[in-house]
């Protein structure tokens, strides 16, 4: 039930934990002796590495990074940072492993590092100080309320805050005594931060390095502040809100300029629908903005974000090239009018840089290489640095230097050596509507043409995502257990096209469907399929096409819903999409034939024979376990083998090492149970 936000959580949920990963087998230094080779393992899963927050110094010779890792004894997560050069110098870990630390960014001077990480006593997550020089990290701030980001001033005396507003106090003489929670808002739960209370709105706060003092800059009573940036100068602000109050209205961000001191009026510059809160990148003479918008307002949920640029003087947005009809993330700026960014491109992330004043795009990158994070300097001449996976290549830090990456780390380059990944290729099939589905099978470990095998569809969630080039430790870890293991970008899926992923608007579980079906067909038609052993499985909107496969016919014979609903009905006002329903599908009283079509697997539930596992986690408020409790009562009721597995405190996405392991553990013993 994604949006575009959770594009990346969801990434990591196909790669079967919060991880992305280290370092690919061709990356091996000459002479070095190659181990013999395994199938992938869950204990290589959570031995893996993960890196992202990437952030490039000034002239863009180094890079900053974090790193993750499970901690098994500890059964939590740890993160570090770690600097990585891009003329080739080893790698260096910069905060140590004990207090997890995140969201690195170089001053502009270059001298200084600062990081969030929450230490000590501290409740929330403080800045912290590294000097490029040298010693040890120092506190800077101390601020109340969740800093959910920052940036520096140009003259690197100043920081921007984005920050929350705190939570209520208990009364003093009384701490276990609970306060009620008062919302206003329609929108009032968002994943992994629960209840959005009356109380709380994130606003903007200037620091004051030298002086440690707090301003606050914006009063965002009713509205939250979403993305902020400062202007070339240092004299002004510009800032994304979400004024959005009327659920039915396209979803709109204004953009707005302030000046950088107290008590400053605030000047919208423009509403735009459909907008998507990333980076706000200022030309170098403070007269233009480059964002991102999405390019189908009321339809925000499918939009594929283009590049565009707003003029300050008039409000005048214009698309930078709209000639890429794709799904372009995580715009940086690399001065002198260029603007780095990644394309969703059919089952390829590709790194580009587009030209603000000519609209060119130059597609860059190894198309076997999939880029999902990266930075850059402003030295046109400079390699940028990004952070991306292959089939058989974990994530590692590479120089982007045209048409070539150069790898510069190393976090996991014997972990990856061992591991013998099941080959990847890509297929094609027609719907039996005549549309072209396009998608990844992963052969089973010591694959043979000619022979039929148990088959697994596991379906990415999203929907607006996509399956890609990339490492993806569930599709490995099902193909280990000697499944041949499908993955579809079905209708709804980024990288084909404003028209492809806007086809299922308000039509959830049909021309998808049919797209799993054609997929299904083309590797039984391949003699790769077993037809009497065929799986389906996913989680998120995996899980929510699961349970509509399962309901419309019984070619599967084992079914592993994670984080899905049956009944969509259950759904309104109880998870975080209130805006989408209302504006997709209008509320449940106006179009009753609707909502009854899209919660066919709970009306229909007694023509479901799939033995299915449905998984989920009790705090998550993005698809709530309440979509997997009701199916699973249901197929108890008629007689289907079901099991419903609740992970306690975990949200959309699990991080606990115990719980990543057991859910590996069940969808493995899942299929074994019916597909052996």
């Amino acid at each position: 039930m994604g949006i575009a936000k959770w594009r990346q959580v969801l990434r990591a949920l196909r790669c079967g934990t919060m991880l992305a990963l280290a370092a690919p087998p061709a990356l091996a230094v000459a002479g070095e002796a190659t181990p013999a080779r395994h199938a992938v393992t869950i204990d290589d899963i959570l031995a893996m590495r993960s890196l992202s927050e990437m952030a490039c110094a000034p002239d863009g010779r180094q890079a900053a990074y974090v790193v993750s890792n499970a901690d098994v004894k500890a059964d939590k997560r740890r993160s570090v940072i770690w600097l990585a050069d891009l003329a080739g110098a080893p790698a260096l870990q910069l905060t140590d492993g004990e207090e997890s630390a995140g969201a690195p960014a170089f001053s502009p001077d270059g001298k200084t590092i600062a990081f969030l990480s929450k230490r000590g006593k501290d409740k929330q997550a403080q800045i912290w100080l590294l000097d490029r020089r040298g010693g040890e990290a120092q506190k800077l701030t101390d601020v109340k309320g969740d800093i959910a980001a920052f940036r520096w001033s140009p003259d690197s005396r100043r920081l921007l805050l984005t920050l929350s507003d705190p939570a209520p106090e208990p009364p003093k003489d009384d701490a276990e005594r609970p306060l009620p929670v008062v919302v206003d808002d329609v929108k009032f739960k968002d994943d992994g931060q629960g209840f959005i209370t009356t109380e709380s709105h994130t606003h903007l706060a200037l620091f004051d390095v030298a002086a440690r003092t707090e301003t606050r800059l914006t009063a965002s009573d009713s509205f939250d502040v979403i993305a902020a940036e400062w202007s070339p100068d240092g004299k002004s602000v510009a800032y994304l809100a979400n004024h959005g109050i009327d659920p039915a209205a396209p979803a709109t961000q204004w953009l707005t300029v302030v000046e950088a001191k107290a008590g400053a009026a605030p000047r919208v510059v423009a509403k735009l629908p459909g907008a998507l809160g990333q980076s706000l990148i200022w030309s170098a003479d403070g007269a233009k903005i480059a964002h991102l918008v999405g390019d189908v307002p009321k339809l925000n949920q499918y939009s594929q974000p283009r590049l565009a640029e707003t003029a300050l003087a008039t409000g005048q947005t214009r698309i930078v090239a709209s000639s890429v009809g794709t799904y372009v993330q995580r715009p940086v700026d690399l001065g002198g009018g260029r603007v780095g960014a990644i394309l969703a491109e059919d089952r390829h992330e590709v790194p580009a840089v587009f030209d603000l004043a000519t609209g060119g795009v130059q597609r860059l990158g190894d198309p076997r290489l999939a880029v999902f994070d990266q930075c850059g300097g402003r030295d046109a001449k400079a390699a940028r640095a990004v952070i991306a996976s292959g089939d058989d290549a974990m994530p590692e830090v590479y120089a982007l230097e045209g048409k070539t990456m150069r790898a510069l780390t190393a976090h996991n380059r014997a972990l990856n050596a061992g591991i013998a990944w099941s080959p990847v290729r890509d297929f094609a099939a027609t719907a039996s509507d005549g549309s072209e589905v396009r998608g990844i099978v992963t052969l089973p470990a010591g694959y043979v043409q000619g022979q039929r095998y148990p088959t697994v569809l596991w379906i990415h969630g999203g929907p607006t995502a996509q399956d890609a080039h990339e490492i993806d430790t569930m599709r490995q870890w099902i193909a280990a257990q000697g499944y041949a293991v499908l993955a579809v970008n079905y209708r709804g899926s980024s990288g084909r096209g404003d028209a492809y992923g806007a086809a299922i608007a308000a039509d959830w579980g049909n021309k998808e469907v049919l797209d799993l079906h054609a997929a299904t067909d083309w590797a039984v038609a391949q003699g790769i399929a077993d037809p009497a052993r065929l799986g389906v499985g996913g989680w998120s909107y995996g899980g929510i096409l699961t349970d509509y496969l399962i309901a419309r016919d019984s070619r599967f014979k084992a079914g592993v819903s994670g984080a899905g609903v049956g009944n969509i009905f259950a759904f309104f006002g109880v998870d975080q999409y209130i805006e989408q329903y209302v504006q997709e599908l209008g509320p449940p009283w106006q179009d009753t034939a609707l909502w009854t079509r899209l919660s066919e697997p709970l009306l229909h539930a007694d023509r479901i024979k799939t033995p299915t596992l449905f998984l989920g986690g009790t705090a998550d408020d993005n698809v709530p376990l309440i979509g997997g409790q009701q199916l699973y009562q249901a197929l108890k009721l008629t007689g289907v083998p079901t099991r419903l597995v609740a992970y306690p405190g975990e949200h959309h996405g699990l991080v606990r090492p115990s719980f990543l392991r057991d859910r590996f553990e069940r969808i493995a013993d899942w299929y074994k149970r019916y597909l052996k």
